[in-house]
């Protein structure tokens, strides 16, 4: 479980860094950042289904994530729309960064309960 956490961390920084420096004049931006939403959907869906307890929060953003791929895919035919979906893209942003505080708020419990048994970290 902790290396799905791990993996979905890296792939949610990925998609922070595109969303955080949006360069939507480059043709192939939006096929990029379509391929990382899409990778770190199904991460986070195997994370989620492999744990019986997530959060409210989680299953929101998790939803939110697969409406924008559909976005996003449109995107990628026509980069000239994405003033029309400026909000969601900032909205997109926002959550990326609530989804990786959780992660980390996460993985650093997971390393205290390590600390406390005397776990290798």
């Amino acid at each position: 479980m902790e290396n799905i956490i791990k993996k979905a961390q890296e792939q949610f920084r990925d998609i922070q860094v595109l969303l955080s420096f949006p360069d939507g004049s480059k043709s192939d931006y939006f096929t990029r950042l379509s391929i990382a939403t899409e990778e770190a959907y199904f991460t986070m869906n195997s994370g989620m289904c492999s744990n019986t307890a997530v959060c409210k929060n989680c299953l929101k953003h998790r939803d939110f994530i697969r409406s924008l791929m559909d976005i996003l895919g449109e995107l990628e035919v026509n980069s000239a729309a994405a003033d029309k979906y400026h909000m969601i893209l900032s909205e997109y942003l926002v959550r990326v960064n609530a989804i990786l505080e959780r992660i980390s708020s996460v993985l650093s419990t997971q390393d205290s309960s390590r600390l406390k048994y005397g776990l290798p970290l």
